[in-house]
């Protein structure tokens, strides 16, 4: 196999648009440029509204893992208003928050995953499904297919025990700024519990054996998209008055050395990305440049302590110690099948703490500071939300959601981020084999490039979003 171009656009089962443009050289991915296809813009979406909207608008950036930005814009809100978070809202918090992460978890496994591995029923939506290296034999292939509608349900019951409490889901709206805005009553918490203990029935009797069976079959991906070994994460379910204490913990995991996470060790670079000028720590802004000789993405390359870093169920796992595996593609999919049982066990512990009666609610009217900057882990990783505001309006507000981290183009040293490292150096046995492999790769980061914004370019050579 001579020196060739392989595009992936956009790659399929996966949140949002990206392609990926694969360099080959005798059977070898020599080099990779993933490119976020999509013009996101909710940071000029935020500006001059009412700084309380953030948690309703961002959520909107992403209809798989809204509460995630739901939550840290109201961390953010917390600290302009100096809220004080009673302890029924925390575990309210938490417990929507975690059963997001369920639906994702099991949603990815199962419909975005599971066809990668196994031959589905070749009828809607897997008609003329094209399963390349399918190992399983003919009894374990027809029970994790089975499995297929049993994940449907499973999601759908993590959903509705997010909108028991948020109202609705997608795009909850009662996790708000100062505690939660609906009532825990027994009968909704009872309803809960129901609903988490059928997940868990889900997860024990399925998704984690399911887990297992993929790796036995397919061992060696175990070596295969292995990252640099370096991982961040901001920590994940705050708990405290003030939000101060995470109960997993967040850290830098870097050549075996756990250090904790400083914010104003991250860096936005543009080298590679559509945009021009600035960076987040400084006072020019970057403006979209569509047109930029080199760039390839509109994600930009984020950096901590001028070097790339993973986030995700597998930084999660390796730091917490809850996980002791490599850094590779199957490691990233056990981590996160591992993750989604530890969530919904804790849902189940704190739904047995959590106290029936009103809204735990209590917000203060006073804004006490212009700026402030919030951050929690989310599904895929890392999250970021930071504003800047005039009386109670945005004047500029910075969101670094994970795919970012782990999409990140080059850098101005042409260094690469996570998934293009995971990707260089792979093997690609057989031409049949060249969307397939790296398709698995690539969805073991469970990315997630959606937004609410085209860029859209007129014959005038104008261009609007």
């Amino acid at each position: 196999m001579s020196v060739n171009k392989i595009l992936l656009s956009p790659v399929t089962r996966l949140s949002g648009l990206l392609s990926v443009e694969l360099t080959v050289d005798e059977g070898t991915i020599v080099e990779a440029d993933v490119s976020s296809t999509m013009f996101r813009g909710f940071e000029y979406i935020m500006r001059n509204r009412h700084v309380t909207d953030a948690v309703y608008m961002t959520q909107r950036i992403c209809g798989i893992c809204s509460t995630a930005h739901g939550a840290v814009a109201s961390y953010l809100l917390d600290q302009f208003y100096d809220n004080d978070i009673g302890e029924n809202a925390q575990y309210l918090r938490n417990i929507m928050f975690g059963a997001d992460f369920l639906q994702n978890h099991i949603r990815h496994f199962y419909f975005f995953g599971l066809p990668d591995f196994v031959i589905m029923p070749n009828e809607p939506p897997f008609l003329n499904q094209n399963c390349c290296d399918c190992r399983l034999d003919i009894d374990d292939n027809r029970r994790l297919a089975g499995h297929y509608i049993g994940a449907v349900k499973a999601a759908e019951k993590s959903h509705q025990l997010l909108a028991l409490f948020g109202g609705k889901a997608p795009h909850q709206h009662s996790f708000v700024h100062g505690g939660v805005a609906v009532a825990p009553t027994a009968d909704k918490i009872n309803q809960a519990l129901s609903l988490v203990r059928d997940v868990l029935d889900f997860i024990r009797t399925c998704l984690l054996p399911d887990t297992d069976l993929i790796a036995k079959y397919y061992e060696d991906y175990y070596h295969i998209g292995e990252t640099s070994g370096q991982f961040l994460s901001f920590g994940l379910f705050s708990f405290g008055g003030k939000n101060e204490h995470n109960l997993w913990q967040p850290g830098v995991l870097d050549g075996g050395r756990l250090t904790r996470p400083k914010i104003d060790l991250i860096r936005e670079d543009i080298s590679r990305a559509w945009f021009e000028r600035g960076r987040i720590s400084e006072e020019d802004e970057t403006i979209p440049a569509p047109r930029k000789p080199g760039a390839y993405s509109w994600t930009k390359s984020v950096l901590y302590r001028g070097r790339h870093y993973e986030g995700g169920p597998l930084a999660r796992m390796l730091i917490n110690g809850f996980y002791r595996g490599g850094r590779s593609t199957m490691d990233r999919i056990v981590a996160r099948s591992l993750e989604t049982l530890l969530i919904a066990e804790l849902i189940e512990e704190w739904l047995q703490k959590l106290r029936p009666g009103d809204p735990p609610l209590n917000q203060k009217k006073e804004l006490v500071r212009t700026e402030a900057i919030a951050v929690t882990d989310a599904m895929r990783g890392t999250l970021l939300h930071c504003a800047r505001i005039k009386q109670d309006r945005v004047e500029r507000y910075d969101i670094i959601t994970p795919t970012a981290w782990n999409f990140s183009p080059k850098d101005e040293h042409g260094r690469r981020g996570p998934a293009e490292t995971a990707l260089v150096g792979t093997e690609i046995p057989a031409p049949e084999l060249k969307y397939v492999i790296p398709g698995r790769i690539i969805r073991s980061f469970d990315p997630c490039l959606s937004c609410a914004t085209h860029l859209l370019e007129k014959p005038t050579a104008q261009t609007k979003t």
